[in-house]
């Protein structure tokens, strides 16, 4: 059957030439901090969410009927206080659900009957660990499973536990060798395909070295294992920071309505972990035995830019489900943020502030990593360009000259690594005391 994913793909992405339409789909859907992303199949849907941490409303999820392009749907969590991270998105009997860690070591699930909701408050689940996945065993029974090999039995609705967790898999054990930042058997991620269920886990670690993270895959006859791990691990993996991305992992396997078989995962783009961990699909095959394997290894052409770097989906900053609030607050006022998309970008805001407000224009990891600069003057606009880490910053007051306030600032060392939270340098904008935004301008360079 002709794969309508491959033949979309091949119309409209160039690279000097068409690529053929056989050619394995090897490419980014989500440039830009969308890490630990969560994957659903409903017939011929497919829906996508990923880790909010304290960005709020948190939980954006994303429809798509070709797994290349997208829209927002909804946000599933309107507040919170607490970091939301690695979630996963299942459907069991026509209800929806979102089940997520925090940073305060809770796990908790909302539900909805419709992807947009409206989703219900969240329900506080008495199951310790992160990076919970979903699964159903043969006889209907739903478990959780969470990091370090664990899982917990789940009530028939899925809203509470039903019995203490157990440990059931201890992971792969990759090359002594091997940089990583250590073992951290974290996201399982589980499905049934024929008589076997598949578990895929992240190992390695998530940051640190370029070469920290991967995809190992194990199967077993059970849910509940005895899990036995795949002859071709690591599914996923970076072995070089030559490679176009880095650290590499954290894969959900997905298939289409047609019986073509994909892995979903995050990586950082090479040079760039200030924009977080980008969404990246990958065509997948399953060998005569049974183990899924990529179409293309390691070191096959990429598929530069995704579609030709027409990410409208994400660039489309006048949809307010693309804003979101960083929850602590910054500066006495609110603090709104979007992901850029581009390794080199410009924004530009304009603002109508009253006396005793404020506003500001900023490039924001956290409280001690930003760039940028708040206000009092009434009549103000702001523009920043982002250019490759390079950052420079004009203001202009009550439409006189632009002045340039500061140029060519290195902003390279604003990630993870350095101030820790697993965020991303985001453009961002301050409104304290009444302040309005008039205007917001995203632009790729």
């Amino acid at each position: 059957m002709k794969n309508p994913l491959l033949s979309l793909l091949a119309a409209v992405l160039l690279l000097g030439a068409c690529a053929p339409k056989t050619t394995p789909i090897k490419t980014c859907i989500f440039p830009g901090d969308y890490p630990d992303p969560t994957i659903l199949r409903d017939g011929r849907d497919f829906y996508m969410t990923h880790s909010a941490f304290t960005y709020f409303p948190a939980l954006l999820v994303w429809h798509s009927t070709d797994l290349l392009h997208w829209e927002p749907v909804a946000r599933a969590v309107e507040d919170g206080d607490y970091s939301i991270f690695a979630p996963d998105l299942c459907k069991v009997g026509g209800r929806y659900y979102i089940y997520y860690p925090t940073s305060r070591g809770e796990n908790y699930v909302v539900t909805a009957e419709r992807i947009e909701g409206p989703w219900s408050e969240p329900v506080k689940l008495d199951v310790g660990g992160i990076d919970p996945g979903h699964v159903i065993d043969t006889d209907g029974r739903r478990y959780l499973y969470t990091n370090n090999g664990f899982f917990t039995p789940l009530t028939d609705d899925g809203l509470a536990a039903a019995g203490p967790a157990q440990k059931v898999y201890d992971g792969w054990e990759y090359p002594a060798e091997w940089e990583t930042e250590g073992m951290w058997l974290e996201s399982p991620k589980l499905l049934r395909r024929g008589d076997w269920y598949y578990l895929v886990s992240a190992e390695g670690g998530t940051a640190g070295p370029v070469t920290s993270h991967m995809c190992v895959v194990a199967r077993s006859k059970s849910a509940l294992g005895p899990w036995e791990n795949s002859p071709h691990n690591p599914l996923v993996h970076t072995y070089s920071g030559d490679e176009p991305w880095w650290s590499k992992g954290h894969g959900t396997l997905v298939d289409d309505a047609d019986g073509n078989w994909y892995i979903v995962y995050h990586a950082y783009r090479n040079g760039y972990h200030t924009l977080g961990r980008s969404t990246i699909i990958e065509s997948v095959e399953w060998t005569a035995d049974g183990w899924p394997v990529l179409t293309q290894k390691d070191g096959a052409r990429w598929e530069q830019g995704g579609l030709q770097g027409d990410y409208a989906y994400l660039r489309d900053f006048s949809n307010p489900l693309l804003w979101s609030n960083w929850q602590p607050g910054f500066e006495g006022g609110t603090l709104r943020t979007a992901t850029a998309v581009d390794a080199a970008y410009e924004i530009s805001a304009s603002f109508s502030v009253p006396e005793g407000g404020a506003a500001g224009l900023y490039l924001f990891y956290n409280e001690r990593a930003f760039f940028g600069i708040k206000s009092e003057v009434s009549r103000l606009e702001m523009r920043i360009r982002n250019e490759r880490n390079k950052a420079s910053l004009w203001q202009r007051e009550d439409g006189g000259d632009w002045v340039c306030l500061s140029e060519n600032v290195d902003v390279s060392s604003y990630h993870h690594n350095n101030y820790q939270g697993f965020f991303a340098l985001r453009p961002a904008y301050l409104l304290c005391g009444g302040a309005v935004l008039e205007n917001f301008e995203y632009k790729a360079l």
